[in-house]
Parts: C-alpha cells; sequence; structure tokens
C-alpha cells in the first residue's frame, strides 16, 4: 500500500475516532453527587442542578436522559444559566421541549446566565419571546429577582443573579464591587440558594447566601490529574471549574456543564449534571 494511501486511512481514522469522542462527552453526561452543609432552613433538600445547556441536541431530543433525571426524585431543578445561545440560533427553538419535560419531574428556577443577557442585548424581541414561553411554563425566571418555594414543608427562597457583561472579565482577575449585587434584594439569607452563573466572583457570593450554583467555566474544557481544568470562556485558568467549594460558611457547587459553545471540544471532562443533598451544618 501507497504512503499517501496509508496517511489518508490514519488521519480518516484519527478523525473517526475524535467525532466518537467528542459525541460521548457531549451525549452522556456524568451523575455527580455532592453534600452540601448549610443552616436548618436549608437542609434536607435534594437538587437537581443543570447548566450551560447551550441548546446542545444531544441532549434537548434525548429521552434516556430525561428518564435517568427524572429517576433522581429531585425536591427542585436549579438552570444556573446558559441554557440557549447568545447568538440568536434557531437552535434556541429546541431548548423550550426540554425545559417542558423538566417541570414534569419538579419545579424548575432559572438564573440568568451571560448568553441569556447578552440575547436580550443582541435580540430583545427574541428573548422576551423566549422569556414569556419559558415562564408560560410555570418556571421561575429569575432576573436579578427572588422568589419563595415551599418544598418539604420549608419556605426556601431562590435568588438570581443577573451580571452584566463588563463583570464576566478577561485574563484579568477583579473582585466584584457591592453595586453589582444590590438589585439583589434578599430578605431571609439563611434559607436562600443564590443561583450565580459566573463562579469567579464566589467571595462575594458567599456574603449573600448559604448555597451558590454556578457554572459558566465548562469544567475547564480540558481536565488534567491534580491540575484540574485548564481553560475557561475568559481565557484563563480558572479558579472555579467544577465540584464543591468553600468560603467561609458558604459552598458553592460549580457544573462541568450539559454542553459546549465557545470552544465545543472537551477533553476528560464530559458533560454533567449535578446532585446537591442539603444537610444541617454541624
Amino acid at each position: 500500500m501507497k504512503r499517501s494511501s496509508l496517511f489518508f486511512l490514519g488521519t480518516a481514522a484519527v478523525a473517526i475516532g475524535a467525532t466518537i469522542y467528542q459525541l460521548a462527552e457531549h451525549g452522556v453526561p456524568v451523575r455527580r453527587e455532592y453534600d452540601a452543609e448549610v443552616p436548618e432552613g436549608l437542609s434536607g433538600l435534594r437538587i437537581l442542578m443543570l447548566s450551560d445547556l447551550h441548546c446542545n441536541p444531544l441532549i434537548c431530543n434525548n429521552a434516556r436522559v430525561l428518564r435517568q433525571l427524572k429517576k433522581e426524585a429531585p425536591d427542585v431543578i436549579l438552570l444556573a444559566g446558559d441554557m440557549i445561545s447568545k447568538y440568536g440560533k434557531k437552535e434556541n427553538r429546541r431548548v423550550p421541549a426540554f425545559l417542558k419535560k423538566l417541570t414534569e419531574i419538579a419545579p424548575v428556577v432559572y438564573g440568568m446566565g451571560n448568553h441569556e443577557e447578552r440575547l436580550r442585548a443582541y435580540f430583545p424581541e427574541q428573548f422576551e419571546a423566549y422569556r414569556n414561553t419559558v415562564e408560560d411554563m410555570g418556571i421561575s425566571f429569575l432576573d436579578n429577582e427572588t422568589v419563595s418555594l415551599v418544598l418539604r414543608g420549608k419556605n426556601i427562597e431562590f435568588a438570581g443573579l443577573t451580571l452584566k457583561h463588563e463583570y464576566y472579565y478577561k485574563r484579568k482577575r477583579q473582585e466584584l464591587p457591592l453595586r453589582a449585587t444590590e438589585e439583589l434584594f434578599i430578605e431571609h439569607p439563611e434559607s436562600t440558594v443564590l443561583l450565580a452563573h459566573f463562579p469567579d466572583h464566589f467571595p462575594a457570593y458567599a456574603k449573600l447566601a448559604p448555597l451558590v450554583v454556578s457554572g459558566h467555566n465548562h469544567g475547564g474544557i480540558i481536565r488534567l490529574p491534580v491540575v484540574g481544568g485548564l481553560i475557561s470562556p475568559q481565557l484563563y485558568l480558572p479558579p472555579y471549574t467544577r465540584g464543591c467549594y468553600k468560603e467561609g460558611d458558604s459552598t458553592m457547587v460549580v457544573s462541568a456543564g450539559i454542553g459546549s459553545h465557545s470552544l465545543p471540544a472537551r477533553l476528560f471532562n464530559r458533560i454533567e449534571y449535578c446532585i446537591i443533598n442539603t444537610k444541617t451544618r454541624k
């Protein structure tokens, strides 16, 4: 066999292998479960948390995944932002059907991500139509707002923080100024769960609520042993990529996301959904 033919076959094999690998990374979610110590007012909950769907067609139309999520029997489902694309693509149309299926599992609370915020800036009519569709399903869509739900006999508050684009800083890290959270009024912090899409501001979030759910960094896109995630959408080594983090008396759970966007590739970093069990702080 000629060298050119061998090269072609080798290249084709690598391409096919890489495609199959990426389909697995983006189409077969990992289940991750965390225990979070919280005040008594938040304890005893089973939370299903999703983030960064980005219209992923391998998930939106996946009946097997939906059955898997239903079996988790959560008390509430939290969406930590970026379920859609900021570019107003037609793919956004597939998301509402997926969200509707989630409402058949448990109450759903939706926090804004940077893609929802940018969609509002770029295509305001599309954003308003999308928001109206979501709210008509009975989903609590939080845009610097709070909502109260009774779960397991407890009055639980959920707060959704919408950050302006300027606070999704690139390369150079900065503290989140107080004015960025002033619109978010939290009356009972001891029984509040904060949905804050961008995890890098956790030190500021920790002052607002004992439990925070986040996403955005896609698990670091490429993950290595010991080092963890390597890349964020902000183009630097992210401090929070995936897992459970502590800051004082506050816990933040960061999802690696159930889709991808800016860099549509993953390495050793499959998409995921998170189960959070809240337990009384010792």
